[in-house]
């Protein structure tokens, strides 16, 4: 029998090696995640100055156009572009807008006039020509635009809609502020163009967003610094940076780490496979054997209890049945009534026998000090097969003998007899047809297995466990003796009993019992 021990070091040294190397990898992966995360933030700080540093330098640039125009030229800064650019979102926005939704926009002076030039609404202080106005008004033009000039810094936007006229200017103010805004939209997506930036995003002091190109990918590695610009002040900045070939090295990684897990495990289950085998087959073997003990204890109790009370049963019932047979002898009624009183003592009498047939198995079962004789085992079960050949005639059952005729064991020959009797009435009761029992021998070791099957109704899982029980029965008139008191009378010989059944299909009793010759060498040790 293996040792619990035996088992659980081995058992327990791979486990805690198994987690040593889980833990040491998990420790690794985050080492390799961090470093990853750190490898990105240098990134995007380096990605976060140039943009800024791109800012400062064209913001600069911006600032001392509007100072000396004549000294900034295209080459360093194309303010034409940018105010062409500016003039394409005011229109834009314009005929987006109406009167309900004037307050929404973000232009600061527009005036919305009907088609005769009279004032629908208004936000903020436009200045627009009365020339402007009529051109619109006269249907001369759809769209009238005036750009900014070497003296006049401003934009003048007119659109007629179908409904309506809107107008809107852009003074010097507000028109160094789109320049800005627009300024800073090319840098971020002249750099978003990079293979590695997702996205990038510009919010002024209020959280409102300023300018942003690509998207906003929750999986990427997102970096948040304020822009610290003296032209945008109180701005911050998001750089969003793809994982793509960060997760390729994590996966790499872990792909390696899971490797090195599936080949320990590997090597493990090798090592251990054979040791948690025997572990099941001991859980198995330890479960039966306490099963045995206990279905034995409880058989043992009970039988002696048995055995006391069927011998103090036994003299009152020897005393009712002669009452019962002087009874009918001389007490019998007349004839009118004679019919009917003896079928009431018949009935008694059919009753009493059964007590006392009861009683007799129970005094059978329980007579452990009769002594063994060497005993020819095919023989032993040809008596019972004769003696049970009509009732299993009455059943159509075939009653066969197939154990071979030179086996010899050392019994108690008449209490072996009847083990092999309710076992084999058992299997004939078990077929609700036609069908047969039969009786199989084979010889493994120093013992014999009989076997002896059926093909009736079988036994449910459930209940095989517990046909061994005292007064367990399935059967309308059983009561629950006959399988109990085998068990016993097996017991007594040095031999067991395993019942396999399925339902539907039939059920075998193997019984294990010792050759004589090793019944002989117990004895003469």
């Amino acid at each position: 029998m293996v040792d619990k021990k035996t088992i659980a070091f081995p058992t327990l040294l791979f486990a805690i090696f198994f987690i040593l190397i889980t833990i040491t990898g998990i420790i690794q992966i985050k080492i390799v995640r961090n470093n990853v995360n750190d490898l990105l933030k240098n990134q995007g700080e380096i990605l976060f100055n140039h943009v800024k540093r791109e800012i400062d330098i064209n913001l600069e640039y911006l600032n001392l156009h509007d100072k000396s125009p004549s000294v900034i030229t295209p080459s360093f800064l194309n303010i034409i572009a940018y105010d062409e650019a500016i003039a394409e979102d005011v229109y834009t926005t314009l005929t987006e807008t109406t009167p309900g939704n004037l307050n929404d926009t973000h232009l600061e002076n527009v005036l919305i006039m009907d088609e005769k030039g009279k004032t629908m609404a208004r936000k903020g202080n436009p200045r627009v020509p009365g020339s402007a106005i009529q051109m619109l008004v006269s249907k001369k033009r759809e769209t009238v635009i005036a750009m900014p000039t070497s003296k006049v810094q401003a934009i003048l936007m007119g659109v007629r809609a179908k409904e309506f006229i809107i107008f809107a200017t852009i003074d010097e103010d507000e028109l160094e502020r789109f320049r800005r805004r627009h300024i800073t939209r090319e840098i971020i997506e002249n750099e978003g163009k990079r293979f590695d930036v997702s996205g990038i995003t510009v919010y002024d002091p209020t959280g409102e967003l300023y300018a942003w190109t690509g998207e906003r990918n929750e999986h990427a590695f997102v970096l948040v610094r304020p822009l610290n610009s003296k032209f945008l002040p109180r701005y911050y900045m998001e750089v969003f940076l793809s994982r793509v070939g960060a997760d390729e090295i994590f996966k790499q990684t872990m792909a390696s780490f899971v490797l090195i897990l599936v080949l320990l495990a590997l090597a493990g289950a090798v090592s251990t496979y054979a040791t948690f085998l025997l572990a099941k087959k001991y859980d198995k073997k330890v479960k039966e054997m306490e099963r045995d003990m206990e279905v034995k204890d409880r058989l043992v109790s009970l039988g002696k209890l048995a055995s006391g009370m069927a011998h103090e049963i036994r003299n009152p019932l020897n005393a009712i049945s002669i009452s019962i047979q002087r009874l009918k002898r001389e007490f019998a009624p007349g004839d009118e009534k004679k019919d009917e009183y003896n079928r009431f003592i018949d009935i008694m009498r059919g009753e009493l026998g059964r007590v006392d047939h009861i009683v007799e198995e129970f005094l059978l079962s329980t007579k452990s000090r009769v002594p063994f004789s060497s005993e020819n085992l095919h023989n032993v079960v040809e008596d019972v097969v004769t003696i049970l050949h009509e009732k299993g005639a009455m059943k159509n059952v075939t009653l066969i003998n197939n154990v071979e005729k030179d086996i010899v064991v050392e019994c108690q020959t008449e209490r072996i007899k009847q083990a092999f009797y309710n076992i084999i009435l058992n299997g004939i009761e078990a077929v609700a047809g036609k069908g047969a029992v039969e009786v199989l021998s084979e010889c493994v070791g120093h013992h014999v297995n009989i076997t002896v099957k059926d093909n009736g109704s079988g036994i449910a899982e459930a209940h095989v466990h517990s046909i061994f029980e005292y007064y367990y029965t399935t059967k309308d008139k059983g009561i629950g003796l006959g399988l109990p008191i085998s068990y016993m009378i097996v017991k007594d010989h040095g031999g067991d009993i395993k019942v396999f059944s399925e339902k539907g299909k039939g059920t075998r009793f193997i019984i294990t019992l010792p050759f004589v010759q090793q019944r002989t060498e117990k004895l003469e040790s």
